[in-house]
């Protein structure tokens, strides 16, 4: 157990008046704890991901991966559909192709593997 004079006193900071909630809330959409905002600050170093709250754009991102996994679920069961047109499945296949494109870089913005 640690004496009470070993450890060191906590640094304490006081927003000027009317800027505590907005730190608070640029926090919060940063993700990152206050402790983490002001190390950074101090020593340069880049912000740690956040382990608690995935930043807004994440989730975001996030979304947009889920809608075109439902866009290209909608492909494939069209292309099911009209296998007899030919250029139909020919688009159908060239849509499902970007829609490959897409979610491999909203999986790169996500820091997720594809």
């Amino acid at each position: 157990m640690t004496k009470k004079d070993d450890r060191d006193s906590p640094f304490s900071y006081r927003p000027p008046a009317g800027k505590g909630a907005e730190l608070r809330a640029d926090l919060k959409a940063r993700g990152v704890s206050f402790n983490a905002f002001v190390t950074s600050l101090i020593y340069g170093g880049p912000l740690p991901r956040s382990s608690r709250h995935p930043p807004l754009e994440k989730q975001m991102l996030a979304q947009l991966l889920a809608r075109s996994a439902a866009i290209r679920d909608a492909l494939d069961a069209t292309a099911r559909v009209a296998r007899d047109e030919a250029s139909a499945v020919d688009a159908l296949k060239t849509a499902c192709d970007e829609l490959t494109v897409i979610r491999a870089a909203l999986l790169k913005m996500m820091e997720r593997a594809p």
